[in-house]
Parts: C-alpha cells; structure tokens; sequence
C-alpha cells in the first residue's frame, strides 16, 4: 500500500543548518566573525569550539577542513557539548576525514542523544532500525524515535508513524500511526502530508474522507514530493468537481497559514 513509506534522509542535519543560519549576519565579516569564535574557542568556551567545528567543516569565514573540524568538536564534545557530539557521530557515519565506523557515529550519537538533543536522537534511532553500527532492536529505535518526536522533529515523528503502522518495535496501532503522521504533516513534512493522504482515502486510523485526502496529497505535492502526484492524480478522479475545488480552496488555506512549511 505504502509504496512510498519513508526512506532515512541523511543530508545536512537541521540543527546544524540552524546553526550556520545564525551566523548569516557575519556574512560580510566572516574573518572577524571567525578570529572572535577562535579567540573564545582558544579559551576553553564549548559552544565556541563547536561553532568552530562548524566553521571547518563547512568552510564559512575560513578554508574547509574536516581534520580541524574534528579536532575542535571533540574539545566541545569532551565538555559535554551535544550538538559537537552529535556533528562527530555525523562525520563518522559518512567518514568524512575519518574511516567510516558506524559503531564510532553511534557511540557519537548516544552521548548526544543522552543529553536531549533531538537530532542525535532521530539519528541514533534510524541505525537501530537499519541495524547500523549496533544491533538492530526496533523496540530501541522506537524509543529513540519518541523522544525526537516529542521534542517537535518531524521526521522522527513521520518514523514514528510508520512504526506505528508496520508494528515495528510497539504494536501495531493505525490510529497511532496516523496520530503522529498528522503531527509531522502539519509540521509540513511532505512525506508525511502524502501518507496522511492515502489513509484518509482508505479510512484506516482517521475517518475516511476524500476531500482531505486531496488536500494532503496535493500539499505533498506542492512541497516537492513528487512520488505523491500519481496517488493525487487518482483521488481526483474520486471527486466531484466540487469536492476538488473545496480540497484545493482547503490546500491553499493550510498554506497560508503555515507560511515556510
């Protein structure tokens, strides 16, 4: 049915792009921006040494250079930085400057994850579920899942539905599943929009109900999802012209209120 179920999205983690968007308004001044994060890293500060860690790895305000970036994460990290651990797990599950070592990233992961930060967490819980670096235990990935979706992450809450609907790690609760769905779509997470979509057109876990059906699909849509199109495209057909013009009004409305999602 799901022939479009999540698939782990590992680009540049959200909070590091966070992060750097912070330091946007250095733009102009990268290389002063740069010496007054090194002065306070210099000085034994671990969000500065993180902050530089970031610098290297990216190469904002200074040349790229992942061995440097390594260096100063692991002076964060050893002071108990969580977003330094967490960018560390990051360079060695993709073995950027260091040889790829799953057990090392989540070793990485599970320091940061302990300390709350949901992006370690959601990370952590995927290579439970993959079996990545440690054995695969979905009760423990759903765990890990929980705890980043209840901080507001969408994707952990979008893996969380899906272990909800398979019965992976819990049992399997299509109204849970759509619950936690629900919350990663409004949150504007495509993937999600579109499997909301499909369930409010079979009616397992919410009621069934074509028109909503159409709005999700078409947001998915709209939000780059392309694999949705072929499902949006045939719940047009299931509607009158009516009906498609209330979910596209409905669509539009949601957009509007969710400005950037």
């Amino acid at each position: 049915m799901f022939w479009f179920l999540p698939v782990r999205q590992r680009g540049v983690p959200l909070g590091k792009i966070l992060l750097l968007s912070a330091l946007l308004p250095f733009c102009l001044g990268l290389a002063t921006e740069f010496d007054r994060v090194m002065a306070k890293a210099q000085q034994g500060d671990a969000q500065a040494q993180s902050t530089l860690g970031l610098m290297y790895e990216y190469g904002e305000g200074v040349g790229q250079n992942y061995q440097q970036a390594i260096q100063w994460y692991q002076k964060a990290a050893q002071q108990n930085n969580a977003q330094a651990a967490s960018s560390l797990g990051f360079l060695y599950y993709k073995g950027k400057a260091v040889p790829k070592d799953w057990q090392a990233a989540a070793n990485w992961y599970r320091k940061a994850a302990d300390q709350g930060f949901a992006e370690a967490q959601l990370n952590l819980a995927n290579m439970y579920a993959a079996g990545e670096g440690v054995a695969q235990d979905w009760p423990s990935a759903v765990r890990w899942y929980r705890k980043a979706a209840e901080q507001g992450d969408a994707q952990a809450q979008s893996s969380l539905g899906m272990a909800y609907w398979k019965g992976q790690g819990v049992d399997r609760d299509p109204a849970a599943s759509a619950q936690w769905y629900r919350k990663a779509a409004e949150q504007g997470w495509a993937q999600a929009q579109a499997i909301l979509g499909v369930l409010h057109v079979t009616g397992q876990g919410v009621p069934q109900d074509r028109v909503e059906a159409y709005k999700w699909s078409h947001l998915a849509v709209q939000n780059g999802f392309g694999k949705a199109v072929g499902a949006r495209d045939k719940m047009a057909e299931l509607l009158t012209p009516a009906q498609r013009k209330e979910a596209e009004r409905l669509a539009r409305a949601w957009s509007e209120n969710h400005p950037g999602r």
